[in-house]
This record gives C-alpha cells, structure tokens and sequence, in this order.
C-alpha cells in the first residue's frame, strides 16, 4: 500500500515490523513530527497492547496501524473511540455484507457475536492523540488465548487484504471526525448507540473489583455506559462488558 491508496487527509507511513504502531506514532508527536491523519501501519507487531495493559496478537495479514489526531481537548478526546466504532462497523458491513457488525461497549467491533476488532486510545504530547486499531483480517486468536471469542474476516467469507479494510475504514473515519469535531457527541452517541450490541439487554460489566449486572440502557452525554439496575442507574466509565446467555434475574 502507498500513500496514494488512502483518501485525502490521510498520510501513510508504511513500516514492516515493528513492537507497537502507537509507540511509533507516539514517537512522531515526541520528535514534533505529528500532523492530523497520519496513519503508521505495520505488517507485523511485536509488541501490540490492548486494554489495561493486555497483549494484542499481530500477526502478519492482520491490520495493525496508528493514527495521529489532533485534540485539543483530551477530556472529550475518548469519544474518538466511538467515533472509530462506527467506522469500523460501516466499514466491514460495506466490506462483509453478509456478515453482521455491531459495536460493543467501550472500543470493540463484534462480527457475528465474536470480536473482530479493538481499539486503543493514548495521549501523545500536548493537543495529540493516538489510536490504535487492530483488525483480524487473516486470523484470529484461539478462544482459550482471549477474554472474548474472536473471529476473523476471512472466516466470514472475505477475501481482500488489510490494505483494502484500512482503506475502507479512512473513508469511513475521516467524515465522522469532522462531524464530531464540528457537532459534538451527540450525533456520534446516537449513531454509535443504532450500531451497539446488546442495547436494551441483560450484561455483566467487570470492573476492576466486582462485577456489576443490570440491563444495556445506553450511553450518557459523555459516554459512560448507563447499566439500569432495577430502576437506579449506575453509570460506568470502565469495565469489559459480557453478554451472559441467560437473563440476569
């Protein structure tokens, strides 16, 4: 892939192995090297993360790549992650038609159910932001190896490259970020909730200590899940959420 492949703003800058894309990004910001819509791509990662420190498997025909974003704000600057959710999901809709996408609260992509993809967001100096995303492509983790099942693109019947899904997904980011940075959350949580899994039903959310149940009521103005709790809402800024396969009483 090359440059030219991405539509306009996006810059490309294409690497073959490296520990971590953000980290490369990141490096960019710290050299004063940062501009809007850079996207570090890599073919392999050696190092990939996701939440709270987990690791990412990356291998190869996988899509691992970074994008540099300006942000002033950092307080409001999570929101980019379900600005990248939505994209994602237009994205491989477009791309697997058959195949049904929804987002899963906070920053993954579910593909039938099984997680697809995932997305991590890290500040890079001052007005900077990095978000990563992750893919499966080509392949995905055994179940015994991840939080969530998982699933790949190819399982579903897909037979273009990561260069193709990330070119889809620059189409589908790029107005999304503009209409945000231009109108603010609510248009994005209300497109982000028409696309949300598990909306309306029973969850589990883990938290850093315990495990908190109720119905998916939605999101606050500020992104925070809404978990309706026998009629008190808890509202809830972290966790993994689970879907359990029969109702919570």
């Amino acid at each position: 892939m090359t440059a030219s492949d991405l539509p306009a703003p996006f810059r490309l800058m294409a690497r073959d192995r490296v520990g971590s894309t953000n980290d490369e990004a990141r490096r960019l910001a710290e050299l004063g090297q940062a501009a809007d819509f850079v996207v570090v791509t890599a073919r392999e990662q050696t190092n990939g993360r996701g939440r709270r420190g987990r690791t990412w498997d990356s291998p190869a025909g996988n899509l691992h790549c970074s994008l540099l974003l300006a942000a002033p704000r950092l307080d409001v600057a999570a929101q980019l992650g379900f600005v990248a959710a939505v994209a994602v999901v237009d994205a491989l809709s477009a791309l697997v038609p058959a195949a049904a996408f929804r987002a899963k609260w906070p920053n993954d992509v579910l593909a039938e159910g099984r997680k697809v993809a995932g997305m991590l967001l890290e500040p890079a100096g001052e007005g900077w932001l990095v978000l990563g995303l992750g893919i499966d492509v080509a392949a995905a983790p055994p179940d015994e190896q991840v939080l969530h099942p998982a699933t790949a693109l190819t399982e579903l019947g897909y037979g273009g490259s990561a260069e193709l899904v990330l070119a889809a997904f620059c189409r589908a980011f790029a107005p999304w970020v503009e209409r945000w940075r231009r109108d603010g959350f609510a248009p994005l949580r209300n497109a982000w909730l028409e696309r949300a899994a598990g909306l309306g039903k029973p969850i589990e959310v883990r938290l850093e200590r315990g495990t908190e149940t109720g119905l998916f009521a939605g999101l606050d103005q500020d992104g925070a899940l809404v978990l309706d709790q026998g009629g008190t809402h808890r509202r809830i800024m972290a966790g993994d959420v689970h879907f359990p396969a029969a109702p919570i009483a």
